[in-house]
């Protein structure tokens, strides 16, 4: 996968963020119609500009671009 390919999709991933600022991956994957190498490489690219914050809770990965509680940051 190409890093423009990885950055387009980061800034898809981010702007589904910000309407709704925590979501499970699963839910990103169906609504922005990426499968799983695709999604977590947006999610990673937004980890490493420390962008991101993430939680587990009942087998169900959450991301926010805020930092609820219990969340963690990658940086």
């Amino acid at each position: 996968m190409k890093a423009l390919i990885i950055a387009q999709n980061a800034g898809r991933v981010w702007g589904l963020l910000e309407g709704n600022y925590t979501i499970t991956v699963n839910r990103m994957k169906r609504t922005l119609g990426l499968d799983d190498i695709a999604i977590f490489a947006a999610i990673g690219w937004l980890a490493r500009e420390k962008k991101i914050y993430c939680s587990e809770n009942n087998g169900d990965y959450y991301v926010s671009n805020k930092q609820p509680l219990g969340f963690f940051s990658f940086g």
